[in-house]
């Protein structure tokens, strides 16, 4: 089947083109809306500036197809195969893409807003400057694998509101992205970049974020309970009003952090640099602080009660009020 044909059996009221062979096919800025290209081979196509809103396209081939500045808003592409498109500035908002595969494809500028993306595999995919507000990428144990967007780049990515449960985002670049209030409970971040992140009263628990680096990011209000933060750079990061009880932070990196107020009762902070860090009024009731680097903190009202601060450099910080191990109060 070629362009014209299809063209004009649509225009004859014709929606249903299962299975259909469109491979190469040139439909730049056709009006497709509503079409059932249901396991059809799209592959190597044209598709740039259709308009394919609430079509369906499951099962359907697309691999290398062109479907930049495309309109797919409420479109089902379950199970497609997406590797290598192009969705430079397309736009998917509410579609459908469980179980999709857009390995490698280039989402540049694409609005994703609360697309449905359960275990659909994006590795190596560019989502740069992507908007993923709201979108659904969340482990379930039913029937959906963790989302895979291992090594992908999601720099000044927007996924305000994501549900990211149990996702594979490891060495992901999300510099700048803008995570606020999202869900990310159990996600895999090792050695992602989250340097200048916002990350703004997320839900963090149990997530992995070793060797991670979020310098500059913002966690205000953060939940970061039982997470992983080992050999971590969190230079110049704000925790403020963090809650990161039994969290791990041995040999983590934190110059000039903002813990005030933080919530870090029972953390691992062996051999991790606090210099110059705000640890005012923070709570590090039986925190471990073995070898921990604390020269200038400022540790003003910190509750120390209980915690274990065996050879700990404190050399110019701030302990004025601060609940020292015994109970006593330093003046």
């Amino acid at each position: 089947m070629d362009a014209n044909e299809l063209l004009k059996r649509y225009a004859d009221g014709e929606t249903k083109f299962v299975e259909a062979q469109l491979r190469g096919v040139n439909l730049f800025g056709a009006d497709l809306i509503g079409v059932n290209l249901n396991k059809a081979n799209l592959s190597h196509a044209m598709l740039v500036f259709t308009y394919l809103s609430r079509s369906i396209l499951d099962k359907a081939n697309l691999m290398y197809t062109n479907l930049s500045g495309a309109n797919l808003n409420q479109a089902r592409l379950v199970n497609a195969n997406l590797q290598n498109a192009d969705l430079h500035g397309a736009s998917l908002q509410g579609a459908d893409l469980q179980i999709a595969d857009l390995t490698l494809a280039d989402m540049l500028d694409a609005n994703l807003m609360n697309a449905d993306l359960r275990g659909a595999n994006l590795s190596g995919a560019n989502l740069t400057g992507v908007c993923m507000r709201g979108a659904n990428l969340r482990e379930e144990k039913r029937g959906y694998p963790p989302a895979n967007l291992r090594g992908t780049n999601l720099q000044k990515a927007d996924l305000r509101g994501a549900d990211l449960t149990g996702a594979d985002l490891s060495k992901v670049n999300l510099s700048g992205a803008n995570l606020s209030e999202a869900t990310l409970r159990g996600v895999n971040l090792s050695g992602a970049n989250l340097s200048e992140a916002i990350l703004y009263n997320a839900s963090l628990s149990d997530i992995n974020l070793s060797g991670a680096n979020l310098s500059g990011a913002n966690l205000i209000n953060s939940r970061l309970e039982r997470s992983n933060l080992i050999d971590s750079n969190l230079i110049d990061i704000n925790l403020s009003g963090a809650l990161m009880a039994d969290a791990k932070l041995t040999r983590a990196k934190m110059n000039r952090a903002n813990l005030s107020f933080a919530r870090l009762s029972r953390a691992d902070l062996s051999r991790a640099i606090l210099c110059e860090a705000n640890l005012t009024e923070t709570d590090l009731v039986d925190a471990y602080l073995a070898k921990t680097d604390l020269r200038c903190a400022n540790l003003n009202k910190a509750n120390l009660f209980k915690a274990e601060m065996s050879s700990a450099n404190f050399m110019g910080a701030n302990l004025r009020e601060a609940v020292m191990p015994d109970g006593t109060v330093q003046y």
